[in-house]
């Protein structure tokens, strides 16, 4: 009998209706509440540095680098300098063969000699015929006193006409003389002249053959570091259109430059006396300064890109830095320390609520005048959507995300939160601890593209901000896209999430 009355004990009874319904409210949450929360993605408030950099690519090179070469064609007889020789101004680099430029030397040397007996010469000439413009000039005098007394003479009938005209014929032949002499002497002159000329450019000549003996040894212009060497001893070098390089020589290793190409959007950004960090492939980790001496105006344009060049000055003092390492260059335009900040993740993410949800969270959060605002500058945009969007609201109810077109049409006021520029007050998203989103406007300030700064606000140094949101996936999901206990009738909620 004890065996058969089992079931109608009313303790068991109510033991197995409370185990069922707790096992079915349980599952209820697992699969069904669940499935549809979602797991929001925060972020949170830090305190710390804001640095706005551009970044460039650019070359090490020494703050002056002389190219060292040679005036005269020769073949390389000696080599006194080598790579990485440290030499002083004026020290012998290295010699060319100066058999041929001896040899000009001495030529020209002969031309001079020559030169100067020719002109020798001319002045024993010019001085002999001097002295027969003399003889002439005495010949014509005596021509005239003869002359003279003959015709005294014929006027007195003591000399017959024969003897007048002797003596005129002697003069006339006395004044022919001298003219010619005269001529000669200024012919002797003349070429006396010309033959100065030849012996000023037989001297020059020489000169000039001296000055390339003297280049045939190459010195330093500066003292320095040679970077480069171009030529070995027995090599023919030829001077003929342009002075070949011997040596490259970099004037103080411990003073480095960085030539680095800017993109024509960021050179307004960039002026002398800028801090600059770079990096360099041989030095892996390890960050070097300098500062911006020269912004050059001269543009450069590869591929329709209008890039601009700066120089950045570097000590080198322990010569880590080497002529030629690529470098990679960031340039500080500006920098705060010690500030809050935010992922700029959060500057993105925007709840997709209605209008109405909006406006309750924003008065949740006390934040109205912000909202109000918001809603009279969208207005304007609303108007004019309104009109286009007139003939499709006609045609039914309007719906969104399966919400009735009574909960409120939702609006666009993405420009107020994604524009995330300097000055500018945006909502930032907190989850309350009712586990609603409320908002809280901040005032931001610089921003280096991952963070950015918060200058005004009620956050502050640990607090957690939502930044998007995930669900979980491995839980069967409702129909409904939007969390239990949102989007009722009077009763703020969420739709989906947008980062």
């Amino acid at each position: 009998m004890a065996r058969q009355g089992w079931y109608r004990s009313k303790f068991l009874w109510l033991a197995l209706i409370t185990t069922i319904s707790v096992s079915g409210f349980g599952a209820y949450k697992f699969f069904i509440v669940k499935a549809d929360k979602p797991n929001y993605i925060f972020g949170t408030v830090e305190r710390g540095d804001i640095v706005v950099q551009v970044g460039a690519t650019g070359t090490l090179a020494a703050v002056t680098t002389v190219q060292v070469g040679t005036q005269v064609s020769g073949t390389v007889a000696e080599l006194r300098a080598d790579f990485n020789s440290e030499v002083k101004k004026g020290q012998v680099l290295a010699k060319l063969d100066p058999a041929l430029s001896q040899a000009q030397v001495e030529q020209q040397e002969a031309n001079v000699r020559t030169a100067e007996a020719t002109l020798n010469d001319d002045t024993a000439n010019i001085a002999s015929i001097k002295a027969n413009v003399e003889k002439a000039k005495v010949d014509v005098l005596d021509k005239q006193r003869k002359f003279k007394r003959q015709q005294e003479l014929f006027e007195a009938n003591l000399v017959p006409r024969d003897d007048l005209d002797t003596a005129q014929a002697a003069l006339d032949a006395a004044v022919a003389t001298l003219k010619a002499t005269e001529a000669q002497l200024v012919s002797a002159e003349a070429k006396y002249e010309a033959d100065e000329a030849r012996l000023y450019q037989a001297r020059a000549s020489l000169e000039q053959a001296k000055v390339n003996l003297e280049h045939t040894i190459i010195t330093s212009p500066i003292s320095g570091t040679i970077i480069s060497r171009s030529v070995d001893v027995g090599q023919t070098v030829a001077a003929s259109f342009s002075s070949p390089t011997l040596f490259t020589i970099a004037a103080d290793l411990t003073k480095m430059q960085v030539n680095t190409n800017i993109d024509e959007a960021d050179v307004g950004t960039i002026k002398p006396g800028m801090d600059a960090t770079f990096t360099v492939d041989a030095y892996p980790g390890e960050v070097f300064r300098g500062t911006i001496s020269q912004v050059r105006l001269a543009p450069t344009t590869i591929q329709n890109v209008v890039t601009y060049n700066a120089i950045i000055d570097v000590p080198n003092p322990q010569l880590k830095l080497k002529p030629g390492m690529t470098s990679n260059v960031k340039i500080v335009i500006e920098s705060v320390e010690d500030v809050l900040k935010v992922p700029n993740a959060a500057l993105r993410f925007r709840p997709d609520f209605s209008d109405a949800e909006m406006e309750e969270a924003f008065k949740r959060g006390g934040e109205e005048k912000y909202w109000n605002f918001s809603k009279a500058f969208a207005e304007p945009k609303a108007s004019a959507a309104s009109g286009a969007m007139g003939m499709a609201r006609s045609s039914g109810p309007a719906t969104r995300a399966g919400r009735p077109n009574g909960s409120g049409a939702r609006r666009d006021t993405s420009s107020l939160t994604s524009r995330g520029r300097r000055g500018q007050r945006v909502p930032l998203w907190v989850l309350g601890p009712d586990k609603l989103l409320r908002p809280v406007v901040v005032k931001l300030g610089l921003s280096d593209g991952v963070s950015t700064q918060i200058e005004e606000g009620k956050l502050k140094e640990g607090d957690k901000i939502v930044m998007g949101f995930e669900f979980d996936a491995s839980r069967p999901a409702t129909t409904s896209t939007r969390p239990p206990g949102f989007g009722a009738p009077g009763i703020p909620g969420m739709g989906g999430f947008r980062r």
